[in-house]
Parts: structure tokens; C-alpha cells; sequence
């Protein structure tokens, strides 16, 4: 007969430490959501600030951009890109407050915005006016960064004053 070593684990059943496992006291959708809010509430906040007079108004957007994410949270994780979606939220939000009051730099904005597809005013805005990179622009609007490289290069063929933050 043979005979083996004992081992020094012990056999199935018979745990030699009681169970650690406690139920998490915040799940992990919790816990991306607050993720995702502190990272993008301060972009957010940016964004409106460059679209909107009233700093209640730029509060009020990003709030109600922020509270549409988290009771849509689990359908925006099943979406092919949140960031996009809650983008779109976010733009909606402020162009319905931007309808009301008249945006800090007018004739820019008008421009941007009457003149340019969406996605192309917003990146001309993100980039050239408040300074993000192509690749920051692309991950807060939810895009690749060749969406956003087109957008710009629309924006500086229709409005090449625009270009680099240049006067209107």
C-alpha cells in the first residue's frame, strides 16, 4: 500500500479560519457611479461654466445631468458607450438653461453652435476654449479621438478665425 505525506492543508469542510466574507456595504454599480461623478463633475461643471451666465444655472445642469446617470446607471452600463449618453444629457441640459440667459461670450458661442455640427461646437469648445486635450474631449463626450480630431478640423475649415481660441 502506499502511503502519501500528510498534508498540511486540511480536508474539505473544515475550515481551520472562520469566514471573513461580509456582504460589501456598497455594491459595485454604487461604487462606479461615484467613481464616475467625481471624475467627470468637475469637466461637467467646466463645460457649463463656458455656456452659461448664472453659476446656479451651471449647478442646476450638472446636477440634473449627474441624478439622470445615476437612476439610469445599470441601463447605462448596458449601453456601447455611457460617457456618450450622458454627454447628450448633459448637452440637453444646458442648452435648454441656455435658451433662458444670454452665455458669457455670445458671439462665440453663436457661432460655434449655429454655425457647426454639435459634436463638432463642442469639441472646438473643449479643446481650443478650455483646453483639453483631444483625447480628454473624446473620453468625456464618449467618442474616439478621430470623432474629435474631425470635429475640430469642420470647425477650422467653416470657422477658421475660431481656430486656438482666436477672437470671433
Amino acid at each position: 500500500m502506499l502511503s502519501t505525506p500528510r498534508s498540511s492543508v486540511p480536508p474539505v469542510g473544515t475550515a481551520s479560519h472562520p469566514p471573513v466574507w461580509k456582504k460589501p456595504t456598497l455594491d459595485a454599480a454604487v461604487l462606479g457611479f461615484s467613481a464616475f461623478a467625481e471624475r467627470n463633475q468637475p469637466r461637467y461643471a467646466r463645460y457649463a461654466q463656458a455656456r452659461l451666465v448664472r453659476e446656479a444655472d451651471v449647478t442646476a445642469v450638472v446636477r440634473a445631468t449627474l441624478s439622470f446617470a445615476r437612476q439610469h446607471w445599470g441601463w447605462l452600463l448596458s449601453q456601447p458607450s455611457l460617457a456618450a449618453d450622458v454627454w447628450k444629457e448633459l448637452r440637453c441640459q444646458v442648452s435648454r438653461q441656455a435658451d433662458e440667459v444670454q452665455p458669457q461670450d455670445t458671439i462665440y458661442l453663436a457661432a460655434l453652435y449655429s454655425s457647426l455640427p454639435v459634436t463638432s461646437a463642442d469639441s472646438t469648445l473643449l479643446c481650443w476654449r478650455l483646453g483639453l486635450t483631444v483625447g480628454e474631449a473624446a473620453e468625456l463626450m464618449g467618442l474616439e479621438p478621430p470623432a474629435v480630431e474631425a470635429g475640430l478640423g469642420v470647425a477650422q475649415r467653416v470657422l477658421p478665425h475660431l481656430a486656438e481660441g482666436g477672437a470671433p
